[in-house]
């Protein structure tokens, strides 16, 4: 059996990544072996995710002699991640669970944005109850599900309500993404070449000569061996950074800046992956421009994409280029009106340029739009 098992070191916060097959009928027996002994659970998922997979975790917790399974659904896209379905879960969870002696251990099964808003909620309900995360899209098992970062959109803003809230255990079954529609496994593939862009030149490579597509297919030995790089990287991140104030954790931000901004403004017509892979070539097209990147690296960058099957640019519509500079002059990163860029030097390398030209930004973003 394919599987591994990532450590991420935050000292009491610290908890496992488990990956591997066939993890969800030993569900409880993995959550009680790791020291959760709460009586009740209260599991977050999407209607989609839940009717495929909310029984079996019912029954492999009821095994594990879990009292009350308590289920609630919130949508599955990004623009069912805002405040109103966060408070109706946090009325959910008071609802299920009114007596203050009574700590539920709250399960996220399903993508980011389950992952995201119930993080969220389980780090505010009671001023805090334990949580695990339980991903069911590739994005989410190489990327959202690690690192605490909990948030909403509001506003108009991507995750703009948050907080940091590190998970009790992730538990990655990778049978989980056999029902994955072949987008959202595209969509999860850009996060991967996100890391192998800018942390490591071994994956990027290794997508190159051909695991890109057995990952797209879904190759058992490949996946396992591809999350856990893509875990382990991002551990070693925010190890070094877990609140985000070191600037390190930066990198993991890679085409996010253009392409968060172009992923609401679209109106989430883009996957987040699609939106994603966009803003990487964007981002590495101004750093082209500024000489910290050469060409070739774009090149190989926007061949790997499109071998992906993913865009490398989004239909210009009237208003849409505003829209996105709007929302990007709101990203987290910018500090007292400078922007904050992520640009790739050379493969599996980055650095962190502030103040662009605004001309040339704009000059980007454009190139992206037609």
């Amino acid at each position: 059996m394919n599987s591994a098992r990532i450590e991420i070191d935050l000292g009491p916060r610290s908890y496992p990544i488990a990956i591997g097959n066939n993890l969800l009928p030993v569900l409880g027996k993995i959550l009680r072996s790791h020291g959760m002994r709460q009586a009740d659970a209260f599991i977050i998922t999407n209607p989609q995710v839940g009717g495929l997979y909310f029984d079996r975790v019912r029954a492999a917790l009821e095994a594990a002699e879990f009292r009350r399974v308590v289920r609630h659904d919130i949508p599955a896209s990004e623009e069912g991640k805002n405040w109103d379905e966060f408070s109706s879960t946090c009325a959910a969870l008071l609802k299920a669970f009114p007596d203050t002696g009574s700590v539920p251990l709250v399960i996220l099964l399903g993508g980011g944005v389950v992952g995201d808003l119930g993080g969220f909620a389980a780090g505010v309900f009671r001023r805090g109850v334990p949580f695990v995360q339980m991903p069911t899209t590739l994005l989410a098992a190489v990327d959202s599900s690690v690192g605490g970062k909990v948030a909403v959109n509001f506003g108009g803003v991507k995750n703009i309500m948050g907080i940091f809230n590190q998970p009790r255990l992730v538990v990655c079954d990778l049978d989980l993404l056999s029902t994955l529609d072949p987008r959202e496994v595209r969509s999860g593939t850009s996060e991967i070449i996100k890391y192998g862009g800018v942390c490591s030149a071994s994956l990027f490579e290794q997508l190159e000569r051909g695991d890109l597509e057995k990952l797209l297919a879904l190759d058992p030995t490949v996946l396992t061996d591809i999350v856990a790089q893509c875990v382990a990287l991002k551990a070693r991140v925010v190890e070094q950074d877990e609140f985000d104030k070191k600037g390190i954790r930066n990198v993991l931000n890679f085409g996010h800046t253009i392409g968060h901004g172009l992923e609401l403004s679209a109106d989430y017509a883009l996957t987040h992956g699609e939106a994603i892979a966009i803003g990487m070539i964007a981002a590495t097209r101004l750093a082209v421009k500024l000489g910290v990147c050469p060409q070739s690296f774009l090149d190989r960058l926007q061949k790997l994409i499109e071998r992906a099957g993913l865009p490398i640019s989004f239909a210009d519509q009237p208003g849409l280029f505003d829209r996105v500079v709007r929302a990007m002059q709101m990203d987290k990163k910018f500090r007292d009106g400078k922007n904050v860029f992520v640009l790739p030097t050379t493969v599996g390398a980055w650095q962190q340029v502030e103040n662009v030209d605004w001309a040339l930004v704009h000059e980007v973003v454009r190139s992206v739009l037609h």
